[in-house]
């Protein structure tokens, strides 16, 4: 009967923008991970005023909500693991740039590449740039705390968040921090938000830091002999106070994918790092020349630095091609984005190596080296049990390994379904008692995404 009910107050609410039918909720239960789980309804929201509703009646019946922008996140954030609500945000994509204050205000379903266009109109730039950008919504960004390759220099998306409007499990709407360059007035509650995968509340504005455009950028493509040198190459241009835009790093895996999918790619590379800078026109080939000559004797074989800017954007069209490319390897894939100090990228590597030959195992490494987030891939055949076994042990080594070297299971993924059971290798108990006891004061009933980075009591 009370299922009955609540189907009818969000009908009677929403009309036609509330379904049950199978074609969408089949087509809200996945993302990926290669996981599916069939939320019970699905709501597409197109204002505020709906997210406080579902909210409101949601919290009215116990029912979970789980916020979902354009489902490409490859922790299980988006997954109805419990039922429930599958509120689709896409629709909410307002974008409005203010350049005297150098704000970009946007709605949760905006897109991460249309947001960077309209600020190029003023010449103005946001610069965190997920692989995903051209099809991931900043609040899908905002909660798991997307990074990229510019992170290196301009940091992750949370970096460049400086306001929130968030309505939370009960309808409530509140507002965290203040579009202002400096706000010092309380706890800084927008903070808890930003990666806070949905567990807290729906963000349903969001206001984002803006900087002037650098006047160009320029890559280039630095060749080396081992995995190893190139991971020491990443510490000494780092140490050397230069500043790349991007760093990335490809392993031999990678780079043989790439050829096999007909990519132009170096015979003799065994691992290359692509590198972009950024600023005055006059000073980028020679910030680049300064980088090839600070890694000429750390096993660089060649250097190749883009002519024109169709270059470029080949060179970082190749590292966004990467991902679904590897896939040669098997029909399934683990993607792993751990992070360590950038000194101790090299001794990763080796351990990497260590599970490639102890387990027999297909480990692709790539991703942002310079900020020491290295993307540790598993490929593999799902219908192999005995590899899969292999996969879980090695995966779980990993972790282990990561956090005893200082670093953290996730850089930007977020944890989900797909790392919690590995939180408490980073958390003691009574950090993780911290974490829950926070989810409690913003969601008393657990009906915001419920399942996801910890397990929590039903009440």
């Amino acid at each position: 009967m009370t299922k009955n009910r609540f189907e009818r107050e969000m009908q009677q609410t929403f009309g036609e923008k509330f379904s049950k039918s199978m074609e969408k909720r089949i087509l809200n239960s996945y993302d990926a991970t290669q996981k599916s789980f069939l939320p019970d309804y699905v709501l597409y929201a197109e204002n505020e005023k709906d997210v406080i509703d579902c909210c409101k009646t949601c919290s009215k019946y116990k029912v979970p909500i789980i916020p979902r922008g354009a489902g490409c996140g490859f922790s299980g954030g988006a997954l109805a693991i419990e039922g429930g609500v599958t509120l689709v945000l896409d629709k909410m994509n307002k974008i409005e740039i203010d350049p005297d204050n150098l704000i970009a205000i946007v709605e949760p379903g905006a897109i991460t590449y249309e947001i960077q266009k309209e600020a190029e109109k003023h010449n103005l730039f946001y610069p965190p740039d997920p692989s995903s950008l051209k099809v991931s919504t900043i609040g899908g960004n905002i909660a798991e705390n997307a990074g990229g390759p510019r992170a290196v220099k301009y940091g992750v998306t949370g970096d460049w968040v400086i306001a929130l409007e968030v309505v939370l499990a009960n309808g409530e709407k509140i507002k965290t921090g203040r579009p202002l360059k400096k706000d010092v007035a309380g706890y800084n509650i927008t903070n808890l938000f930003v990666g806070s995968e949905g567990t807290l509340g729906v963000i349903t504005k969001a206001y984002l830091k803006l900087i002037p455009k650098p006047e160009g950028f320029l890559s280039g493509i630095f060749i080396f002999d081992s995995i190893n040198n190139a991971a020491k190459s990443i510490s000494t241009v780092v140490s050397a106070g230069l500043q790349p835009s991007k760093l990335e790093f490809m392993d031999r895996f990678s780079l043989k994918a790439l050829k096999s999918a007909g990519k132009n790619v170096p015979e003799n590379a065994e691992s290359i790092l692509l590198i972009e800078v950024d600023g005055e026109k006059e000073s980028l080939y020679t910030q680049l020349e300064r980088i090839k000559t600070l890694v000429k004797d750390i096993g660089l074989i060649d250097c190749n630095i883009a002519k024109d800017e169709s270059e470029n954007e080949r060179i970082w069209e190749l590292r966004r091609s990467l991902s679904p490319i590897i896939n040669l390897y098997g029909n399934t894939k683990i993607n792993e984005d751990v992070v360590v100090p950038r000194s101790k990228i090299p001794e990763l590597m080796a351990f990497v190596e260590d599970l490639i030959e102890i387990y027999s195992l297909t480990i692709v490494c790539f991703g942002h080296a310079g900020d020491g987030n290295i993307h540790v891939n598993f490929m593999f055949d799902r219908e192999d049990k005995k590899t899969v076994e292999k996969v879980e042990k090695a995966v779980e080594q990993l972790f282990k390994k990561v956090v005893e070297m200082g670093g953290s299971i996730s850089g930007e993924h977020g944890i989900g379904i797909a790392k919690k059971r590995f939180m408490k290798y980073q958390f003691s108990e009574i950090e993780m008692e911290i974490l829950k006891n926070i989810k409690k004061v913003f969601d008393p009933y657990n009906i915001m995404n419920p399942g996801k980075i910890f397990d929590i009591e039903k009440v």
